[in-house]
């Protein structure tokens, strides 16, 4: 973008912009959901946000070969189930992305834990598909999954709304995320805010039919920097994989917390050695 903008390209840009969502075209996505520590999770997930009643956790591979917003990147992601106010949803551990934009209108808007990966790659066969993270030279995440059977998508959709309680309409779901957006103030004592607690909500819409996988491998790794291994991978629940038309929907601040109180979980999207 320019250095400024002239009233003119401010006012479409405002009129492109504002209250409006980003969507992403042929997603190509790897899901995984599994059991993991009930006591880790109790460990990382900040107040107001407590965690869900089973323990369970979520890791995706994703390739995004075209957005609204002009970027095209993979992504991988982890995250675990919580619930606020009743409402469940997940709260976001990583999320790194292998373009800079993404990376930046991820944390800076919505709060979401993103960083540059050296490589997000993900090879997809008739049989299954084998995806891979990698980020200051080591494998952080390693999915292999297999495909058992393939199904429409309305028994799918049926599926997601068992695993999730959640009601789904017209062949699409929604996935609530909980992310805490926050700013280090400049002399390094504390926030420039309250950190705000931001939900924020996505549609997701199978464009064909999904292959799911029973028994898949997820194996994370941990460096000094990132410590994805903490998440123990206790059980696969269910795994799958298709094509999909997204939208991300603007974000809203649900809560704000207290500076002290949430400084110990402040760090995560840090390289602070």
């Amino acid at each position: 973008m320019k250095f400024v903008l002239d009233d003119e390209e401010l006012s479409k840009l405002m009129e492109r912009t504002a209250g409006k969502g980003g969507d992403f075209f042929d997603a190509e996505m790897a899901i995984a959901i599994f059991e993991t520590d009930q006591k880790t999770i109790e460990r990382i997930v900040p107040e107001p946000l407590i965690p869900s009643a089973i323990p369970f956790a979520t890791a995706f591979i994703a390739k995004y070969p075209k957005t609204s917003f002009g970027s095209v990147y993979n992504e991988a992601a982890l995250s675990i189930g919580v619930e606020y106010e009743e409402e469940p949803g997940s709260y976001c551990l990583t999320m790194p992305v292998t373009e800079d934009m993404a990376c930046i209108l991820g944390r800076e808007i919505f709060g979401f834990p993103k960083k540059i990966a050296d490589e997000i790659s993900m090879i997809t066969t008739e049989n299954g598909v084998k995806g891979s993270y990698v980020r200051k030279n080591v494998e952080l995440m390693n999915l292999s999954m297999s495909f058992d059977r393939e199904v429409e998508i309305d028994e799918f959709s049926e599926i997601m709304r068992l695993l999730t309680s959640q009601k789904l309409e017209d062949k699409e779901w929604e996935v609530v995320s909980y992310n805490f957006k926050f700013f280090l103030n400049p002399e390094l004592t504390g926030f420039d805010y309250k950190p705000r607690l931001v939900k924020q909500v996505t549609t997701f819409r199978p464009t064909s039919k999904i292959k799911l996988s029973s028994n898949f491998d997820l194996r994370l790794g941990s460096s000094d920097c990132d410590h994805l291994a903490d998440v123990t991978v206790k059980k696969p629940i269910i795994g799958f994989y298709g094509i999909f038309n997204n939208t991300m929907h603007p974000g809203e601040v649900v809560a704000e917390v207290e500076d002290l109180e949430f400084m110990r979980y402040a760090f995560s999207k840090i390289d602070y050695l």
